[in-house]
């Protein structure tokens, strides 16, 4: 990958993972909805701003309703519950739990996706997954870390958001929309929603002082972790592929435990990273990028063994490049025909 695509990488996950540090401190002057509008309407401005100097267009309105549906699940729900769940838990975490999004939305695509099919190898990852979520969440502490309530508000983010890719991926994907024109037009969207909810319910007397900290955190979370870090995505999908995008969801755990420690002083303890690392190894197994231990046909016995004779038949199934030669050892060409290779993961987010 080209060190430009590095870059960006690093600056995803970087912007992600520390999203969950700006919610907990904008909470202090901020309610969850009134932060969720604001997150939403600073980035709808920033993605609106790019796609207007890029001359992009917003979607046809025939897909609209579709992209209303999608920004409900993708940015109203998720955006409103993080914020509540980190009323009540570290953003250390919420960002661990975000980890698991990615798993999610493998096992919900198998269940809807027609071309999505469960294997073993994700149904595996996911119930590995599932133990690593439970780890993470620590059910069994009572001693004031944060409460179940929270963390399961967190975790209902996790699903609302693996519910968006999914919808996004069976009923909009098919329209062959730029990414950039329909990221604006849910951001659009979910703002308008969400800023119609705050009115009808909370509205917008603040709970709290309106001081430099939870504004500027408010702009960023906005700006910088909601708008252009969905420009970087696009981009780097452009540039490095789905695949390699995808793998940015492994780091964004790393820096909220990272930043929720040093930046909030948020206490770590034991079960956090240890379930966060069985999460992202069962991420892993299930997107194929961990490979599963090849099977080797045994061995024949010396009686058995044939001298090397030229094949004319062109090995099947996947195989290993093979300098060209004009005789090839049958025993050799066992061992490399039984090799698998990593399949590719679907990018998740």
């Amino acid at each position: 990958m080209h060190p430009v695509n590095w870059a960006r990488f690093g600056l995803l996950a970087a912007l992600w993972g520390c999203s969950f540090a700006f919610i907990k401190v904008s909470l202090d002057a901020f309610a969850p909805l009134q932060l969720a509008f604001g997150r939403l309407l600073v980035g709808a401005l920033v993605v609106g701003l790019i796609l207007a100097v890029t001359k992009g267009a917003f979607p046809d309105r025939a897909v609209w309703g579709h992209i209303a549906v999608a920004s409900v699940f993708g940015n109203v729900v998720p955006f409103t519950l993080f914020a509540v769940g980190e009323q009540h838990t570290t953003a250390t975490i919420a960002g661990v739990i975000q980890g698991a999004t990615p798993l999610v939305t493998l096992g919900l695509a198998a269940l809807a996706i027609r071309t999505e099919k469960p294997t073993a190898r994700k149904v595996t990852g996911l119930v590995i997954g599932f133990v690593g979520l439970i780890v993470v969440v620590g059910p069994w502490r009572t001693d004031g870390f944060g409460s179940i309530g929270g963390q399961l508000a967190c975790v209902g983010a996790a699903v609302s958001y693996a519910i968006s890719f999914v919808y996004l991926r069976r009923f909009i994907s098919p329209y062959k929309i730029p990414a950039l024109s329909v990221t604006a037009a849910q951001l659009t969207s979910a703002m308008v929603i969400t800023g119609l909810i705050t009115t009808f319910s909370i509205g917008w007397d603040l709970p709290g002082e309106l001081t430099a900290g939870p504004l500027l955190s408010l702009l960023v979370l906005g700006g910088a972790s909601t708008g252009i870090a969905f420009v970087l995505m696009n981009r780097l999908i452009a540039d490095a592929g789905p695949t390699t995008a995808s793998g940015v969801n492994y780091l964004v755990p790393v820096f909220s435990v990272i930043v929720g420690a040093a930046a909030l002083g948020e206490s770590v303890t034991w079960n956090v990273p240890v379930g966060g690392a069985v999460v992202i190894a069962a991420l892993a197994l299930a997107e194929g990028r961990l490979p599963l231990p090849a099977r080797r046909a045994a061995e024949p016995p010396a009686a058995a063994q044939v001298p090397p004779v030229p094949d004319p038949a062109a090995p099947t199934g996947p195989v290993d490049p093979i300098e060209p030669t004009n005789r090839v050892d049958r025993t050799d060409r066992t061992d490399r025909t039984d090799r698998t290779q990593p399949v590719a993961a679907q990018e998740a987010c």
